[in-house]
């Protein structure tokens, strides 16, 4: 009953901050996507890390782009799809390891996360790693690690909360965080976070660090992910324009100067003369109050 009250998911928000059809047109196999999850532990995680990024999944392709038929026999142990059908395999509290489709994540926010420089046989290996380990890591109740999903977390210094959740991880621990997605770049030696050490008799190296939980929001901040950004409007169409294509009352104000906003109240505005002055707000201005904007 805990682990389904962790589990439960709140409604998604009216409009998602990123263009998901465009996400499922340039998405590769081997890539990571960064969701801002909506389940009460995802929020607890949200208090803890103070990021949005709550949960990661690796995108293994279509089952007919599999090269291996034991893998595609092994997925379809798991789950039953159309042979085009696009899958990410994620872990999931009380579930562990499974897979499910990529159109599961259309109303969330996501982010887009590239492993640089990996081979075509590099991300095969991953993606091997992976379906070899769905439907693991999914029996015991393992009480003591539930009780840090009751700690008022949000009472803690910042400093203090990431250290203390890290302490001791069992598998619900595990299984919320990102750990399995590094595990399976593990596997091939591709580290979400190398260990940097440089010496005056070798050089700099490159360490691997001690297994830690990963946590979504290392992988955005990893030297080794791309970030791929696919914005709801996208802005390159106005890059030659000199103001943001903004909706609703704002109307540019004509001036030659900077870019400015302005909002209409009971009258139109109309452009200034040089020399005078008005009620003219800057994009970045905060003198409006929240009920003009």
């Amino acid at each position: 009953l805990f682990v389904a009250w962790l589990n439960r998911q709140r409604d998604p928000k009216d409009h998602a901050l990123c263009d998901f059809e465009r996400i499922r047109y340039e998405i590769k196999p081997g890539d990571v996507l960064l969701v801002e999850g909506r389940s009460v532990a995802e929020r607890i995680l949200k208090t803890v890390t103070v990021s949005n990024w709550t949960h990661a999944a690796l995108y293994i392709g279509r089952p007919l782009e599999l090269e291996d038929s034991d893998l595609k026999n092994t997925l379809s142990n798991f789950f039953s799809a159309a042979p085009d059908t696009q899958l990410v395999i994620e872990t999931r509290i009380g579930a562990g390891v499974t897979v499910r489709p990529l159109l599961d994540l259309e109303h969330d926010h996501i982010r887009l996360c590239r492993p640089k420089s990996l081979s075509s046989k590099d991300v095969q290996q991953v993606i091997r790693f992976a379906i070899n380990r769905l439907g693991s890591f999914h029996d015991g109740t393992y009480l003591l690690d539930l009780t840090r999903f009751l700690f008022p977390w949000g009472l803690l210094p910042t400093g203090w909360r990431l250290p203390l959740f890290r302490r001791w991880p069992g598998r619900h621990t595990k299984n919320l965080s990102a750990s399995f997605i590094a595990e399976s770049f593990g596997f091939i030696q591709f580290p979400v976070y190398p260990l940097v050490k440089v010496t005056t008799e070798q050089g700099t190296q490159f360490l691997r660090r001690h297994p830690r939980p990963c946590l979504p929001y290392e992988i955005d901040q990893s030297p080794n992910f791309e970030i791929v950004k696919y914005p709801f409007i996208d802005m390159q169409q106005y890059e030659n324009e000199r103001m943001i294509p903004w909706k609703g009352s704002g109307v540019y104000s004509g001036m030659e100067q900077e870019p400015a906003l302005t909002f209409q109240r009971s009258a139109p505005i109309k452009p200034l003369a040089a020399g005078e002055t008005g009620n003219v707000t800057p994009i970045s201005g905060r003198s409006e109050s929240r009920n003009d904007q």
